[in-house]
């Protein structure tokens, strides 16, 4: 096991490879209102939420939408965010 591997919150080892990385925990959630879920069909409220890692990460804090549901979408069909957007 390298160094890298055991300063990861979680690790994956098959011998040949090893993936890690670190725990995210919900930092923040910020209320968008109420807008038109394209999955659902139907009007309802919308957050941006942010992640934070729970240790020292290479990876730093993220941002995301999320609606009722993990799965549920403001954006029409094809439509994507920007990093510059968040």
């Amino acid at each position: 096991m390298s160094k890298s591997t055991k300063s990861a919150d979680w690790c994956i080892d098959d011998g040949a490879i090893a993936i890690c990385g670190t725990d995210m925990e919900e930092y923040a959630r910020d209320s968008m209102g109420e807008r038109w879920c394209f999955t659902c069909r139907e009007r309802h409220e919308f957050w941006w939420v942010f992640m934070a890692p729970t240790g020292m990460s290479y990876y730093g804090p993220t941002a995301h939408v999320e609606g009722k549901s993990r799965h549920c979408s403001d954006l029409f069909p094809g439509w994507y965010r920007e990093a510059s957007d968040e």
